[in-house]
């Protein structure tokens, strides 16, 4: 009876270990890309609060081109990323949020801007997108998905 009592936080931490493990695994978010091999261009467009569009699908190495305007009235940004790395920019963000920030996968634009991005996928898969500035980030997001090829 004592065996089968002890096999349950076996099991329950087994299943917790394999949970923490895939929620750190490293996503492949691409990369940015050469001007030269983009293969067609997406409009996107920031307004209060949201993407548009806030879904985008993608091939696999495709190169693209994101012509990102901000219709807003305040300043935004688009950053590109997995969802834990966004979490963790938008949580900084919220502690700094005038701090200046140099990514690669990141474009900050201010109302009626409007900036290119150019960027390889290299991997299917999810990617995220988001504006990680306070206020912004709970609602201003979008998912690219990358297609096998």
């Amino acid at each position: 009876m004592n065996k089968r009592l002890m096999i349950i936080p076996f099991v329950t931490l087994i299943l917790l270990s394999a949970n923490s493990y895939s929620a750190t695994e490293a996503i492949d978010i691409g990369h940015p890309g050469d001007v030269g091999k983009v293969t067609r261009t997406i409009d996107l467009s920031q307004v209060d609060n949201r993407f548009l569009p806030a879904e985008i699908t993608v091939e696999e190495g495709e190169t693209i081109r994101f012509e990102i305007k901000n219709n807003g009235s305040s300043r935004h940004e688009m950053l590109i990323g997995s969802m834990a790395d966004l979490k963790e920019v938008a949580g900084m963000r919220h502690k700094f949020p005038d701090k200046a920030h140099d990514e690669a996968n990141l474009m900050r634009l201010e109302p009626g801007e409007q900036k290119q991005l150019v960027w390889q996928f290299s991997s299917a898969g999810i990617v995220n997108f988001a504006c990680p500035l306070p206020g912004h980030f709970k609602k201003m997001r979008g998912i690219i998905t990358v297609e096998k090829k």
